[in-house]
């Protein structure tokens, strides 16, 4: 059998697991490499390039640097002031944290971002004492940070892949801020979405529990001195990360390495308390859908879902060939990443631009927003991912990324031929 059909099988089982969660995700994650590597789809080396990927070394590097940051008190201490400013008010404090990470997510890596935000949403949910829910929190902080980078070149991965092909076509290519014209209105209708009817569906979530286990510390009172050095040292480390992502000296997976390491021979954190609070489900989810996506792109399969859908020539219309492109785009990145979907779409995008006689630019911006902005799945993104820190499920995930990725397709639907006509 054709290994793209294998792939594809290999995916339809996987996304069953994830619905149905008879299994728990790591296990179908990895088992899903497995199978790749059993059925022939893909090499070992191939299927597992996940672990080895620079966002897996990313989200475990500031994971460690989080922990350090609970152990010695600085992040209950950042939350505390973060509430104080919202006067405490979770709404508020949701809004300050969607918008802030947003605007850095178009400068900074959003995954790094995410890192970042989840240790201050830790701290203020600890600092509160129950008055405030991490749960709340952290999905709008992965959704608004996804669709923040949507706002400049640089923000994600997808706008420098369109980028990237158009110019190799030769086309002008866009302007630095010009994604931020359907990169702004998505950003508004995250965050409008995210504090009226997502909150409203993350409070109604009644097997969620707070999970993050505060590491236990030292009795403050035991030696106050130590405690404080800790913390600033701690604090620091923090702000040299940050340094770091900004000026890019390193791959964000070895600065998040970096401060990991700090952490430990710093004494921020123990070595056993780093193994015993450390999150392995978001690694190894995060590690292997990347090994599946790997699977599909070499098998050729995302590819001929592709091509099967666009073939069936429904209309001879730019705008609705246009709908369902994108829509297929929304739809693959769900299951692959949107580095992997964007690039094979891409070229299809400029060749049926080029087929139809219209300008390939609505076709190219319509597929990096939808790409970027993944929703209804925990393995859509890495920020979403990360997420699954908050204890979320899947049907979670579809349940209230679902309807947002819905008001985000008709955004772009709407805005994009508006802006970049055909």
């Amino acid at each position: 059998m054709d290994p793209a059909y294998i792939a594809l099988i290999i995916l339809g089982a996987v996304v069953v697991l994830y619905i149905t969660e008879l299994l728990p995700l790591p296990l179908t994650s990895v088992g899903g490499c497995v199978a790749m590597v059993i059925f022939g789809v893909a090499t070992f080396g191939e299927a597992f390039s996940g672990f080895s990927n620079s966002t897996v070394f990313l989200v475990a590097g500031m994971m460690v640097v989080g922990t350090a940051l609970f152990e010695t008190g600085a992040a209950e201490d950042i939350g505390k002031k973060i509430a104080t400013l919202a006067h405490s008010n979770e709404k508020r404090i949701l809004l300050v944290i969607m918008i802030t990470a947003g605007v850095l997510s178009a400068f900074l890596n959003n995954s790094t971002t995410t890192a970042m935000f989840i240790t201050v949403i830790m701290g203020i949910a600890a600092a509160s004492r129950g008055k405030i829910h991490s749960q709340r929190l952290i999905m709008p902080l992965a959704f608004a940070c996804n669709a923040g980078g949507m706002l400049t070149l640089v923000g994600s991965t997808p706008t420098v892949i369109v980028q990237g092909v158009l110019t190799q076509a030769g086309y002008e290519p866009l302007g630095f801020f010009e994604f931020s014209l359907i990169g702004l209105p998505v950003f508004i209708a995250v965050i409008i979405y995210m504090s009226t009817i997502g909150y409203k569906a993350l409070h109604k979530l009644a097997d969620l529990k707070d999970t993050p286990v505060i590491p236990e510390t030292e009795d403050p009172h035991s030696d106050n001195g130590k405690r404080t050095s800790k913390k600033k040292t701690a604090v620091a480390i923090m702000l040299l990360c940050i340094i770091l992502f900004i000026t890019e000296p390193f791959p964000p997976g070895l600065t998040a390495m970096i401060g990991a390491w700090l952490c430990l021979v710093t004494g921020c954190l123990k070595e056993k308390d780093t193994y015993r609070n450390f999150d392995w489900t978001t690694v190894l989810v995060l590690a292997g859908s990347l090994g599946i996506a790997q699977g599909l792109e070499i098998s050729g399969a995302g590819q001929l879902i592709a091509e099967q859908v666009l073939e069936l020539g429904v209309s001879s219309n730019p705008y609705v060939i246009f709908g369902i492109f994108i829509a297929l785009g929304m739809i693959l990145t769900q299951i692959m990443s949107n580095t992997a979907t964007t690039a094979m779409m891409a070229p299809i995008a400029l060749f049926m631009a080029q087929g139809l006689g219209v300008s390939p630019y609505p076709f190219m911006l319509g597929l990096c927003t939808l790409t970027a902005a993944g929703f209804a799945t925990p393995v859509a993104t890495p920020p979403n991912t990360m997420a699954l820190v908050a204890g979320y499920t899947f049907k979670d995930y579809l349940k209230i990324g679902g309807i947002l990725n819905i008001v985000v397709f008709i955004v772009t639907l709407v805005f994009v031929p508006l802006i970049w006509p055909f």
